[in-house]
């Protein structure tokens, strides 16, 4: 069995360098062909040398692949159209593999040959401690998705699969290619929705994935992320990201204006409880609620 781990980057060789070493110590089964295909997405910094440090010393198979043209979605659709393993393995510069990632992806595909993908949960590694005012339920601003149930994927499943750790079939994710170029994290701009839209292309044909529990990677936060501006611009850039979403794949709930009528109930909501809410938390979850539904609605008509 071969998987080609794919790890687009960006301006951060002191994270990739982390993530390498933690992608070198992790075990691998004997019955599985790795290749680290490092996908190198117009940096400025020292990125190409110490990949070249990497490829030099590790037993390791480690591909370096240079994308000029912007954009996370960009990086994918550009490695994943140069390489050629049965499986495809997706991970971020800023998360560590769990020691057992390999084998855990080894014995999912293995024991299953109707599987056609897999994701895991998301560990916070904090730099430092978490603010009183970050609201829980919006853990994904800063990439922390728990998931300790083992369950599939589907329709009906509250959540979706993250791209920063997924494994899926070639077979399967050609037939739901290219990546959406204008969506996505490009450059310093905050924008998602890219594994979304993969995500409900593979719903669409039918294809079988499973949340994997012990599928683990320890997700990097920074400091600078824990700030309010940051969370109110990640806010409506997922917004934003959303509402050009809904153009490609509408939505089964009742609408108005273009976008989920819900989205209107929870704003109002909103406003209400940055008025009265007696916690931090709650106060300012509701803000990022109220800035959530106008980005849609922006992202639905003019994004």
């Amino acid at each position: 069995m071969d998987l080609d781990l794919i790890l687009p980057t960006f301006n951060r060789a002191r994270l990739l360098k982390d993530c390498l070493d933690s992608i070198l110590r992790a075990t691998r089964p004997a019955g599985l062909r790795i290749t680290v295909v490092i996908v190198d997405n117009n940096s400025k910094d020292d990125t190409k040398s110490l990949v070249k440090a990497f490829i030099d010393q590790s037993a390791l198979p480690i591909r370096y692949i240079f994308v000029e043209r912007a954009g996370k979605s960009a990086a994918l659709n550009e490695a994943i159209a140069q390489t050629d393993a049965e499986l495809v393995g997706l991970i971020d510069d800023d998360e560590q593999l769990d020691p057992e990632w390999f084998e855990v992806a080894y014995r999912e595909f293995l024991g299953s040959p109707e599987l056609d993908y897999v994701g895991g949960p998301y560990y916070p590694n904090w730099e430092q401690a978490q603010p009183k005012w970050f609201p829980s339920r919006y853990g994904g601003i800063v990439g922390i998705v728990p998931r300790p149930e083992r369950i599939a994927f589907s329709p009906e499943f509250n959540g979706m699969l993250m791209g920063g750790n997924a494994i899926i079939r070639r077979s399967v994710l050609q037939k739901v290619l290219p990546y959406p170029e204008h969506l996505g994290k490009i450059g310093k701009k905050i924008r998602s929705g890219e594994d979304e839209v993969i995500y409900h292309r593979l719903l669409e044909i039918g294809a079988k994935g499973t949340v994997v529990p012990d599928l683990i990677i320890h997700h990097w936060i920074p400091a600078d992320r824990l700030t309010k501006s940051y969370c109110r611009r990640w806010a409506v850039g997922r917004g934003i990201s959303e509402g050009s979403q809904l153009r490609e794949r509408g939505f089964s709930e009742p609408g108005l204006l273009g976008i989920q009528r819900y989205k209107f109930g929870i704003a109002l909501q909103g406003m209400k409880e940055m008025l009265f809410a007696r916690s931090q938390q709650e106060r300012f979850a509701a803000q990022l609620s109220v800035l959530d539904c106008f980005a849609t609605l922006y992202g639905r008509y003019f994004y």
